[in-house]
């Protein structure tokens, strides 16, 4: 776990990192590292699955110096915002991200 927070911290770092697949990324921090590409690419789909299991586990994911992931819960209610029909829509989970200062104040 430690060596995929590493990557994720470098990831982070990095200038060139825009909106970028998961290949993508991994082609930029694997040139970085002087690591194979497919390898880089493996930590980062190992970090993701290993972020989404400790969130299904009800728990928070904090990276320092960027922020922390969160689960947010939305009971049932009653409406459909495109129709204007009532009817039920159903309760759900959503990924959240709160940013930390120092992740906020590092971009300015």
């Amino acid at each position: 776990m430690k060596k995929l927070i590493y990557f994720l911290l470098l990831m982070s770092l990095s200038s060139v990192a825009f909106a970028q697949s998961d290949r993508g990324l991994a082609k930029i921090i694997a040139s970085d590292l002087n690591m194979e590409e497919e390898q880089v690419f493996q930590v980062l789909k190992s970090f993701k699955q290993e972020i989404i299991k400790t969130l299904r586990d009800g728990n928070i994911v904090r990276l320092q110096g960027l922020g922390q992931f969160y689960v947010e819960h939305q009971e049932e209610r009653p409406g459909n915002p495109r129709t204007g029909e009532m009817r039920p829509i159903p309760a759900k989970d959503y990924l959240r991200f709160k940013p930390s200062k120092v992740g906020n104040q590092s971009l300015n």
